[in-house]
């Protein structure tokens, strides 16, 4: 194809683009001041912590409208070529549809690395930080991750295990605690505390007020003695011991990849994680699905302007329902986690390319 015609497309895209992402923005931003305004009536925060909360969000806001901009994208951008005539011009210059179609599924995967570059480094610290504001600050919730956790046993290193009835993930503090440290297998150190705080210059866990019980080879007696404090385990540090609650829009793929390995490394199950983890990589993607679902709609149902602003909204909320539905299914086990991911993707991508097959672009 010629270079200018390339390019002439392709610049018929971007317009478009963003004042549609820009729209949908929009709607997501009043939606969230609407759905917030009560709990900000109900606090005793300034209004421009309420701002500040929902400026934070715009990252976020931006990756989940992407796919629908390219969307309504690619609606204008196609109906306005068959409305001037130029589809058929080209055509008519030998030029195939798929040819013509070709500038705008370049400027949809343009779409899908700037989503996917926003999702992996503005978005998640921009999402975590408006919700601290609107659970710690609006809401009054401190404890909103769940770092404070009651009588729970966990795998603190090498062969460390712990059991204690407070802990403080945050705050780097432990309530009468008890570590087991094994060697090759057999129990080697015991050590029972009432309390054990994390001691960030030095990188160690200091155990205050307990006992400490060292075992030696098989039939020597054990070894106990009292402490005010002690600081002989080698444990791994509060964040590698906390799992707080996850917030899915709060992680990028490196979170939920750390994340994965501590829940296996404790032995918990990753089913969750896993299922967000192919979702990720399959929401940029979404920006292509649905710039093949347009070229379809365009090329089997013409339609005006304004029904083409609706068909993006429908198609796009039908488009994320199927998303969260197979991520839904994940998570309940109801299908394997990559199928969750990307299924609802690969679906949608099928059905397009049987309407421009119906089409007759290729």
């Amino acid at each position: 194809m010629n270079k200018v015609f390339f390019k002439y497309i392709a610049k018929n895209f971007w317009g478009p683009f963003f004042f549609g992402l820009g729209v949908f923005m929009a709607l997501m931003l009043f939606g969230s001041l609407f759905d917030k305004m009560n709990f900000f009536m109900k606090s005793s925060s300034g209004f421009g912590v309420f701002i500040r909360h929902l400026v934070y969000q715009l990252p976020y806001f931006a990756v989940k409208m992407m796919p629908m901009a390219t969307l309504l994208a690619v609606l204008f951008a196609l109906g306005g070529m068959i409305a001037r005539g130029e589809w058929k011009a080209g055509m008519a210059g030998g030029w195939r549809p798929v040819e013509m179609a070709a500038p705008l599924i370049f400027c949809s995967v343009l779409a899908a690395l700037a989503q996917f570059a926003i999702q992996e480094t503005v978005a998640p610290a921009f999402f975590m930080r408006s919700e601290h504001i609107f659970e710690g600050k609006l809401r009054g919730r401190g404890d909103w991750q769940r770092l404070v956790k009651r009588d729970v046993s966990f795998s603190a290193g090498d062969e460390v295990f712990v059991t204690a009835h407070i802990f403080d993930g945050g705050a780097g503090v432990m309530e009468r605690v008890l570590v087991n440290s094994y060697k090759d297998g057999n129990l080697s150190t015991e050590v029972n505390a009432q309390k054990a705080v994390w001691d960030g210059a030095r990188r160690n866990w200091e155990f205050y007020d307990g006992v400490v019980i060292k075992y030696g080879a098989r039939g020597e007696k054990p070894v106990t003695s009292q402490f005010r404090a002690f600081s002989g385990v080698a444990m791994n540090p509060p964040r590698d011991l906390a799992l707080e609650r996850l917030v899915p829009d709060g992680v990028a793929l490196r979170d939920v990849l750390t994340r994965i390995k501590r829940l296996k490394a404790i032995g918990s199950p990753v089913t969750g994680e896993t299922v967000l983890l192919y979702s990720k990589l399959a929401g940029p993607l979404a920006n292509i699905v649905l710039a093949v679902m347009g070229l379809t709609l365009v090329l089997l149902i013409r339609m005006s302007r304004i029904l083409s602003f609706g068909a993006a909204l429908a198609t796009g909320f039908l488009f994320w329902t199927f998303m969260i539905m197979g991520q839904s299914a994940g998570e309940a086990e109801l299908a394997p986690p990559l199928a969750a991911g990307f299924g609802p993707a690969l679906i949608f991508l099928a059905l397009s390319f049987l309407g421009l097959r119906k089409a007759k672009v290729f």
